[in-house]
């Protein structure tokens, strides 16, 4: 039994846990300040973008400064349980994002936008249960894939099970209709599964299935075929679907190499639409210039690195749970980077998705802090395993 040790109150808030030897210098200092810098620019960008309103109440940036602050105690929340928990309650948490994902259907709770019903409106607040989905199952593939090892590697009925769940999970969101964050899911969840040690054969079938549906999806609603189309040859379809990414692509002229100055996009002025969320890269580019965005970029790179080095540290330790966490972690977020920069810069059809850390929006806010928190919490556990095997050796 290990020795009580003393903590500071501040510890006891922040680590949870009376007993254990945590301190803030086990946490990773480059996450810290990767995502601290990132927060930051999201601020200023936000504020940079969006007028303040006249009304008397609180401006978008506000806004989005509360927002931040609420995704920090998310956060918070969940760096503060033990990774033996987030083993034991994968399915509750997987069976609690289902029920969500079904409240956007029900009137009166369900919030529809642009044609799409993707949030829970209660008491003013509105949530993206796709968002809590894409979490889930980060949490409840990774742990299947440890408890079931075997079955999931050896027996087609243990590798169909995550499957199916993952399948009733798309199709719930493509019913929103949410094809962006549909294709996340599935690839998240297919590479998760495959750094498992899924069967080729079987991963073959599923990826030729996945890609045959979302192929359809594309053919089949007029609409997605038009901004494929668009994206091709965005100038000849600039009054209609091309219009978005034709003033994207202005917005990145202008900028050329150091930008036009922090406040003076004219973009911003109703000529880019979602220019807060979506786009917001591409007033970034306007800005501050093709060098900076090369800088963000390589922020990016550096918090997707340090999430698939976490999870080969893991996996030399045999921590194979904390491992297939950390890969899937860093592949959520490299595809949220790679998503948002590649539609607004023009390499990518226009689908709407978030850029982490720094668009406004509080759910995928909350998603990102909550998969750090669990990096944190990953990297602090394998420290002071380390530490323990350190004092065995020595003792």
């Amino acid at each position: 039994m290990r020795e009580t040790l003393k903590q500071s109150k501040l510890q006891r808030i922040i680590f949870g846990e009376f007993y254990r030897d945590l301190k803030f210098s086990d946490l990773d200092f480059g996450i810290f300040v990767s995502v601290i810098f990132l927060s930051l620019l999201g601020i200023v960008m936000v504020a940079s973008v969006t007028i303040p309103l006249t009304d008397g109440s609180l401006s978008m940036a506000l806004n989005h400064i509360l927002k931040l602050v609420v995704a920090f105690f998310v956060g918070l929340i969940v760096f503060r349980f033990s990774l033996e928990i987030w083993k034991t309650i994968d399915i509750g948490l997987i069976l609690f994002s289902f029920f969500l994902l079904t409240l956007v259907f029900i009137p009166f709770i369900g919030y529809e936008a642009n044609g799409a019903s993707r949030w829970i409106r209660l008491f003013g607040f509105s949530f993206q249960p796709s968002e809590l989905m894409k979490f889930s199952l980060i949490v409840y593939i990774s742990s299947y894939c440890y408890r079931r090892m075997t079955e999931f590697k050896e027996k087609w009925i243990g590798f169909w099970k995550p499957v199916l769940v993952v399948v009733l999970a798309i199709a719930l969101v493509l019913l929103e209709p949410d094809l962006g964050s549909s294709a996340v899911i599935f690839l998240i969840s297919l590479i998760i599964m495959f750094i498992a040690g899924a069967p080729l054969k079987q991963m073959s079938i599923i990826l030729f299935m996945g890609s045959m549906v979302f192929v359809s999806m594309i053919i089949l609603v007029p609409w997605r075929m038009q901004r494929i189309l668009s994206f091709v040859d965005p100038w000849s379809a600039y009054g209609e679907s091309g219009y978005q990414l034709s003033q994207a692509l202005i917005a990145f002229s202008r900028g050329d190499l150091f930008g036009v100055g922090l406040g003076e996009s004219l973009q911003k002025y109703h000529y880019l639409p979602d220019a807060q969320t979506d786009f917001i890269f591409a007033i970034i580019a306007e800005e501050l210039g093709l060098i900076f965005c090369i800088f963000l970029i390589s922020i990016y790179g550096y918090l997707i690195f340090k999430s698939f080095s976490l999870g080969r540290n893991s996996r030399i330790q045999n921590k194979f749970f904390e491992s297939y966490i950390s890969y899937g972690i860093g592949i959520c977020i490299a595809f949220h980077v790679f998503i948002n920069i590649g539609v607004s810069s023009g390499m990518l059809p226009t689908k709407g998705l978030t850029l982490p850390f720094i668009s406004f929006g509080g759910t995928n806010l909350m998603l990102m802090f909550a998969l750090i928190a669990l990096l944190f919490r990953i990297n602090l556990e394998l420290n002071e395993n380390s530490k323990i095997e350190g004092k065995v050796m020595s003792g």
